[in-house]
Order: structure tokens, then sequence, then C-alpha cells
């Protein structure tokens, strides 16, 4: 009886050539498309907000806000809105609102996010917002150590409360400025709006 005949495979001895840059390149392009691309980066949670410090209810707020945005399909509508705010509050904060929480008759801010936050504004925001941001406005000051970008940035911010305007805003902002700035500004022309001066300004501070 004849023995039947196995096919002989060639077995290659030789060591297979290193990947090319370009083609590691291309393979690790290949791994990126086939898991998809990176997910949308979630925004951190907005810190609970107990009512103790006044300071911190516009951050409270501005946090929420980012969110909304973020997630724009879960918060379709104002008392979407204000239930997730609602649920951030604690100690005195959430005190204020749990006997209308519980209450079947709902008021009027508990659909409509605007009048919630007046309602948080009223009960836990700082006294007299634009009289306190215009009284520390006009005593802000640009020491010589200080950065220039620092400061407008603290003006900015003083400044969204107020109603001054142009040529108002510039003229306080120069006024805060450091000496050594003012010395500067000799040898250019001087803006007239608070815009213009900010440029300058950071070219001086460069």
């Amino acid at each position: 009886m004849s023995t039947p005949q196995q096919t002989q495979v060639p077995i290659s001895l030789e060591t297979p050539e290193p990947l090319s840059k370009v083609q590691k390149f291309a393979k690790a392009i290949g791994e990126i498309v086939k898991t998809g691309s990176p997910s949308k980066p979630k925004l951190r949670e907005p810190d609970t907000f107990d009512g103790s410090d006044s300071q911190k209810l516009r951050t409270f707020i501005l946090q929420c806000k980012l969110n909304f945005r973020d997630h724009p399909d879960l918060f379709k509508d104002d008392k979407s809105k204000v239930s997730y705010v609602l649920s951030y509050l604690k100690g005195t904060a959430l005190d204020c609102f749990e006997s209308t929480i519980l209450d079947p008759d709902q008021p009027d801010w508990a659909s409509n996010f605007n009048l919630f936050t007046d309602e948080l504004a009223s009960n836990f925001g700082t006294y007299n917002l634009v009289g306190k941001a215009e009284a520390e406005l006009e005593g802000l000051c640009m020491h010589d150590s200080h950065q220039a970008m620092k400061y407008f940035i603290k003006f900015q911010q003083l400044a969204s409360h107020v109603k001054w305007g142009e040529p108002a805003l510039p003229r306080q902002a120069y006024n805060g400025l450091a000496k050594h700035i003012k010395d500067d500004m000799v040898h250019h022309n001087k803006p007239n709006t608070l815009a213009g001066l900010h440029r300058l300004i950071q070219a001086i501070d460069a």
C-alpha cells in the first residue's frame, strides 16, 4: 500500500522587515478609526450652593448654565433647568425653597428659569450689586508688581455689573494703571476705547 504524499509548505526563516515610520503612522491612524472618535469631554458639575456666601451665587449660576449649553437635549425647557439647580442647593438655600417644592401649587418661578434666578438673587445675592461693583471699580489699582492681564480681567468682571460705557470705563481703567505703564504710554497715542486701551497695555506689558 502506497503512503499518501504530504504537501510541503515552505517555511521562511527570514526575519520580517521592521515597519517604517510611515507604516507605523498609518497603523496608528487605523487603530484610532477602529475605536471611533474620542467622546465629548464632560463638564464638571456645579459646586453646591448653601447660601452662606453671596459672592459664590454668580459662579454657581454660571456653572449651571454651562451644563445647560453642553447638554441641550437634557434641558429643553425651563422647568428642567430649575429642577437641576434645585438639586444642587443645600443648607439654608434649600430650606428656603423646601415648602414651595413640596406644595402642589407650584409658583411661577418653578417653570421660569429667569424668575427662579431672580428669586435666588433676592434671597442670597449680593445686596446692591451695582453699587458694590462701582465702589470696587473706583478703588481698583494695578501695582507695579501686578500683571496688566490680571488687572484687566478683574476690571472687566466689575465693569460687567455697571452701566458706565464709553468714555467713563477707559478713563477709569487708565486711572488704575501702574505708574510705569502710564509713563510708557506717553510714547503712544492714548486710546479712547476700553478695547483699544487694553490692547495697548498688553503690548507695553508683554
